[in-house]
């Protein structure tokens, strides 16, 4: 165990410059007008510098102190002291603020080097807009570009990049929120663009502005041109406005971004063995909590990538020699927030099993490609050297008694499951019977087993085809000579052919003339034994033959979605994952996708950050199939990592939703319809008849299915105890909190993590009424939840941000 601290705590440290677990700093904007100010942040997590940090001098780069302290609390985030400076610059051009060096309880550290850029002003977009509604409208001069850095971009190359927006200083002063940008791309995967904690000050055309920046990470997944926008930002500020009293109206502008577009390098030819997209400058290293195993034992290896790259599109380090050892799919952990910086680490969970006798594990190896020096790089991890003993065979006999039961292990997850590939987009279609057919069946049955009980008490007083009557007769004759001896039934069976067909015209018909003919006319008189089976054969032919018999053929039309799952599959792993989601909810009707699909859609907003829309869309999966286990182990582990609110319920009551409620609901109703058509086939069949055996059966199977069935039915988790499901939403915003009124202004009750349940109990305008199942209840946006049973085809998953305090303005 400490093997594996010493070596992951080490590695770690060392690929961050020794200090960037502890110590950091922070540019609210790396890219800047000339004359821009921004904010320049050195924190420290837990703890207090020993001193105040020197700043070395930058050569046309002015940096001032404004103040330190402990940044302001805030839930699920560790305390940190910050250094606060104000960087401005009039060079355009590239600059680097060096390493600073920060001595935190005797100890000195150092920060990582921060890049900036600064650009001309003229390079700014100027536009108008006119906010809404359309009664208070007024017009809106802002500026805006998408900057990222002036250098050759390699294909896979990842690199920060900014929306840059300028609004007037006064204008910025009532600003109540900054919207999500949404934006187009061709031929890049880009992670969200989030809103920077703070926003800058610069003089434009002799007036002050505000600029606000949203920077994110991009990664050129082809060569040649490509496109970042056009984007669009909704920006909501108040205003006052004097009807007979002052009052405070918000008011929408809708603010656009131009589109930039670059080119990107193709990658150098002669790539070494090995080469697997991996861009950037890395660190390599593994890290194993046991070495001391046994034979055949798996093996937990965690290899750790740290550096700076396309960290989102890193695939796992290949083992250099995995001649006897049997090597798993490695697990890279999930990277959130962090996605927004092009410095990182990756731990990939690799599980590895001996499949013969070791004394290592064989080195790691990772082929990059530094875009900085333009050239292949490989790194390489040191063996593990492993203390392995040969397996006992007579180990279990050696053992004085039983094993000590060990208690149950809890689920360390650290991230959702992944794709489920392979399996149908939609549902099949014996899926597609819609419920009612079972039943329709079913009194189809119990009426045709009650007309036939009557038809053989009163039938003979209803027909009136006396060619018919007789043929009947005689053939109930031949019916009733089952059971006598083989020549006696054939020759009633001939007789009955000769009568009333025409053998000539039917094969099964012939060969049963034959067969009498061979049995009944030979030179000896012996009894014949006919097996029963054969008998029976003979008498469906004959009614075939009399009476007509009605074929029902069905068929049905399978959809191919393999071309669909092929391209959302390639658009997820290329990072584009709002395509990916659209392409599985188009794959086709909403009603007719499966679970497996809205579990992937899931997957696809979990990762591109919309924990909220992932929980609403596991729902939805469940909603489908109750019993699919992945999308309720990726739910409880939204429900964990974010606090969602949720239904608490006992583990037997998921034990039975391991079978889905229709197979509970419909083994109730099986077993209803056992017994009553068990009761019906008796009136409607002779005594001897082989059905009555199927009567008994149902006499017997039917009430225990119907106990078992109605338990289940009784028992199963179902959503709908707390609230009906059309009526159950999820919440889906950030930052959502409950108001006591539909107002935000109104008192706060308590916060909503994403992904709680709610039931919607009124709406109101913009506002729902909701409950949660602990009994708390209040006003939210209506914008920040979404009903699980969506009215019509919902649409794909998107990053939505709702303010703080509750609101969606």
């Amino acid at each position: 165990m400490n093997v594996f601290f010493v070596r992951l705590f080490s590695l770690i440290l060392c690929a961050s410059g020794c200090a960037h677990a502890a110590v950091k700093a922070k540019l609210a904007s790396q890219f800047l007008a000339r004359g821009e100010q921004t904010l320049f942040e050195i924190r420290i997590e837990d703890s207090d510098a020993d001193e105040m940090p020197v700043i070395p001098e930058i050569k046309g780069v002015v940096i001032e102190p404004i103040g330190f302290g402990p940044a302001p609390p805030f839930p699920g985030r560790r305390l940190e002291y910050r250094f606060k400076y104000l960087v401005y610059s009039y060079a355009v051009g590239p600059h680097v603020i060096p390493p600073i060096e920060v001595s935190v309880g005797g100890v000195r550290s150092r920060t990582e080097p921060v890049r900036m850029e600064i650009f001309d002003p003229n390079e700014l977009e100027w536009k108008e807009t006119a906010s809404e509604p359309a009664e208070l409208k007024e017009t809106v001069r802002y500026a805006s570009i998408i900057k990222v850095p002036e250098r050759k971009v390699f294909e896979n190359q990842s690199i920060p990049a900014e929306i840059k927006i300028y609004i007037p200083r006064d204008l910025a002063r009532s600003v109540a929120d900054w919207g999500v940008p949404e934006f187009e791309r061709k031929g890049l995967a880009a992670w969200r663009f989030e809103p920077s904690e703070s926003p800058g000050e610069v003089n434009l055309l002799g007036q002050p502005y505000v600029s606000w920046s949203y920077p994110t990470t991009m990664t050129a997944i082809t060569s040649g041109l490509v496109e970042i926008g056009p984007a669009t930002v909704r920006l909501i500020y108040v205003k006052t406005v004097f009807d007979r009293f002052a009052q405070r109206v918000q008011l929408q502008a809708t603010l656009e971004v131009p589109k930039l577009g670059f080119t990107a390098t193709p990658l150098p030819e002669g790539a070494p063995d090995g080469y697997d997209n991996a861009v950037g400058q890395f660190m390599l290293g593994t890290a194993i909590k046991e070495t001391e195993v046994k034979e055949g034992e798996p093996l937990a290896v965690d290899v750790i990538v740290s550096g700076s790259g396309n960290l989102d599109n890193l695939r796992s380090p290949k083992m250099i020699d995995p001649g006897g050892w049997k090597v798993y799919d490695a697990t890279p952990n999930q990277r959130g927030a962090e996605r927004t910086d092009l410095n990182g680490t990756v731990v990939f969970s690799q599980f590895l099993r001996p499949l013969e006798m070791k004394t290592s594990v064989p080195p790691f190896r990772l082929v990059y490609f530094d875009p900085e020096k333009e050239k292949y790089e490989t790194l390489t991890t040191a063996p593990i050297a492993l203390s392995m003993t040969a397996a006992s065979m007579n180990s279990a006999v050696e053992s004085s008694g039983p094993p000590q039961a060990l208690p149950l292990p809890l689920e360390r997850m650290t991230g959702i499951l992944g794709l489920l590939n392979g399996r149908d987009l939609l549902v099949s279609p014996e899926m597609e019977i819609p419920g009612w057919l079972g039943h329709a069946l079913a009194i189809l049955i119990s009426l045709a087993l009650i007309a036939r009980a009557l038809w053989m008490r009163y039938g003979h007083f209803l027909e009136k085809d006396e060619v018919k009557i007789l043929k009947r007769k005689d053939f109930l004759k031949v019916s009733d000579s089952v059971s006598s001896d083989g020549v006696q039934f054939l020759r009633s069976a001939g007789g009955f052919v000769e009568k009333w067909l025409s053998p000539e015209k039917d094969g099964e018909i012939r060969d049963i003339l034959e067969e009498r003919d061979r049995v009944c006319f030979r030179a000896t008189k012996e009894e014949t034994l006919l097996p029963r089976n054969r008998r029976e054969q003979i008498l469906k032919s004959l009614k075939r033959a009399a009476f007509g018999l009605i074929l029902f053929a069905f068929s049905m039309n399978f959809a191919d979605g393999a071309d669909t799952a092929s391209l959302a599959k390639q658009a997820y792993d290329s990072g584009k994952f709002e395509e990916a989601a659209k392409l599985w909810l188009d794959a086709g009707p909403y009603d007719r996708l499966s679970a497996d699909t809205l579990y992937n859609i899931g997957n696809a907003a979990y990762t591109m950050g919309a924990t909220g829309q992932a929980a609403l869309y596991y729902r939805r999966a469940l909603s489908r199939d109750a019993a699919h286990e992945e999308s309720r182990q990726n739910l409880r582990y939204i429900e964990r990592k974010y606090g969602a609110i949720t239904i608490a319920r006992p583990n037997y009551q998921y034990a039975l939703a391991n079978i889905p409620l229709s197979v509970w609901r419909g083994g109730l109703w099986a077993g209803v319809w056992m017994l009553v058509i068990g009761l019906l086939i008796f009136p409607a069949t002779r005594p001897g008849s082989r059905w009555r055996v199927a009567g008994v059966v149902g006499f017997i199977v039917g009430p225990l299915m119907m106990s078992v069935g109605a338990l289940g039915w009784n028992y199963y988790p179902d959503d709908a105890d707390f609230a009906p499901l059309a009526k159950q939403a999820v919440i889906v915003g950030e930052k959502v909190v409950l108001h006591s009124d539909a107002a935000r202004t109104s008192p706060e009750i308590i916060d909503a993590p994403p992904g709680s349940l709610a039931e919607v109990l009124q709406r109101s305008g913009r506002w729902a009424y909701i409950g949660f199942a602990t009994k708390t209840r209040g006003w939210v946006p209506v914008e920040s939840i979404q009903m699980v049973v969506p009215k019509g085809k919902p649409e794909p998953p998107k990053l939505k941000k709702t303010t703080a305090d509750g609101s969606s303005a």
